[in-house]
Parts: C-alpha cells; sequence; structure tokens
C-alpha cells in the first residue's frame, strides 16, 4: 500500500514542467495584453460577446422554468432577455466598433444586474432572510461602479486591460513557482527511490 501511494505521488510530480510552460504562457500572455490593449480588447469583447448570449438563453430557461416556484420570475426573464439582445448585438457589429461599445455596454449591463440585485434583496428582506443587507450594499456599490463605467470609458478600458494582465502574470509566477517545487519533489522521490533499492 505504501510503495502504491509512493509510486502514485511520484507519478503524479514526474510532469513538473508542464506547470512551468503553463505559467510561461501565462506570463508571455499577461505581457501580450498590456503591450497589445486594442488586441486584447477586441478578444475580450468577443468572449464577453458570446458570454452574454449563453447566459442570456440560461438565465431566460430557468425563468420560464421556474415561473411557478420563484415569484420574482418576471426579473430573470428580463435579465435574460436583455443579456441574450447584448450578446446579439455585440456579436454582430463589426470588430472594430466592438470595442469602443463594450465599455458601455458592461457598464449599462452592470447597472441592469445591479438594480436587479437591490429588487432580490429587498425581497430576501421582506422573507425574513438573513444578510441580505451585504447583497444590497454590494448592489449598491455595483450601481456606483456602473456609473464610472459609462462616465469615464478610458479608466475603465485600461483598468480592465491592467487587471486581465496583472492576472495573468500573477498566475504564471505562480505556476512557475509550483512547477519548480514539484520538480525539487521529483528528485526528493528519485533519491528516496534509490535508497530503497540500495
Amino acid at each position: 500500500m505504501k510503495n502504491d501511494l509512493f509510486y502514485s505521488a511520484k507519478q503524479a510530480v514526474k510532469y513538473w514542467w508542464v506547470s512551468i510552460l503553463i505559467g510561461l504562457l501565462a506570463v508571455g500572455l499577461g505581457i501580450w495584453c498590456l503591450i497589445t490593449p486594442l488586441s486584447t480588447l477586441v478578444a475580450l469583447t468577443m468572449v464577453f460577446a458570446v458570454a452574454f448570449f449563453v447566459s442570456g438563453i440560461f438565465e431566460i430557461a430557468f425563468a420560464i422554468s421556474n415561473k411557478k416556484v420563484l415569484k420574482a420570475w418576471g426579473w430573470t426573464l428580463a435579465s435574460g432577455i436583455i443579456d441574450l439582445v447584448f450578446g446579439i448585438i455585440l456579436i454582430a457589429m463589426p470588430v472594430e466598433v466592438i470595442a469602443l461599445v463594450l465599455v458601455y455596454f458592461v457598464g449599462f449591463w452592470v447597472m441592469f444586474q445591479s438594480i436587479w440585485a437591490i429588487g432580490t434583496s429587498a425581497e430576501l428582506q421582506r422573507n425574513g432572510v438573513k444578510g441580505w443587507g451585504w447583497l444590497m450594499a454590494l448592489a449598491i456599490l455595483g450601481v456606483i461602479m456602473s456609473f464610472v463605467f459609462i462616465l469615464s470609458p478610458a479608466f475603465t478600458t485600461g483598468f480592465i486591460i491592467a487587471l486581465i494582465s496583472i492576472s495573468f502574470i500573477a498566475y504564471g509566477i505562480f505556476r512557475i513557482y509550483l512547477g519548480v517545487k514539484l520538480k525539487s519533489l521529483h528528485n526528493d522521490m528519485d533519491e528516496i527511490e534509490k535508497m530503497n533499492r540500495e
């Protein structure tokens, strides 16, 4: 049993270099995002367009299938329809225009979702659910942030790109560090195996 466990652990750390490779790719992608902000924004916009479209379909399906159970199912249905319409509009737009429109779309989407969250929080409060105040506070913060998105698109665009870049670089550094540690562990296991053979 001990040998089986040791062998399984050794196999798990055998491919330590995959983690380093993923880390290097993530760091490279993060740097690329910083160097080419326009391409990053266009790629991000396409991801958002597909996400809006898929999210809208699922929300509409959820609202319709639960209309007998949920009192406020109409809000979920409206949210799904708006997501679906946003997705269709973004997919239909030319790539050059999408990047400029994305920030406003996201701003208005955050605003609508936050208003929906305020309504949901109020309903939770009426039903005596504890912790509704935190949800209400986050929803109000969402409304404030939506105004920041809409009123200063240049700041928002820069912030989004910087956040994506930093996230990729941080994740890449983590994976490289993890790979180095796995390599060290793999070497230690080789030494233990040699000692056991002797």
